[in-house]
């Protein structure tokens, strides 16, 4: 899977999971940190390497869906991956 497939799977899963609880946060955040990485995966808005740095979706991954939900925890981190090859300028496969 390329890095827009990747991202957008993710987001389409970030999605899914904000529609079923509007009110958690952290659903909120994802979507919107995906959102951003869609677009600069896509060149729809310029590239900002802080907002690339400081995209955090693989944390959230981690700590708060590894358990309850690998399938979305494992979609998060490989946002996550992708969004700090790209801070560091880093060729995406």
């Amino acid at each position: 899977m390329g890095p827009i497939v990747t991202v957008a799977a993710a987001l389409e899963l970030a999605r899914r999971r904000l529609a079923d609880a509007p009110s958690f946060a952290i659903y909120s955040s994802c979507v919107a940190q995906l959102e951003y990485l869609c677009s600069a995966l896509s060149q729809k808005s310029p590239v900002d390497l802080a907002k690339l740095r400081s995209i955090m979706v693989g944390h959230y991954g981690a700590r708060e869906f590894e358990e309850a939900d690998p399938e979305f925890a494992r979609a998060l981190m490989d946002a996550q991956a992708i969004a700090s090859k790209m801070a560091r300028g880093l060729k995406l496969a």
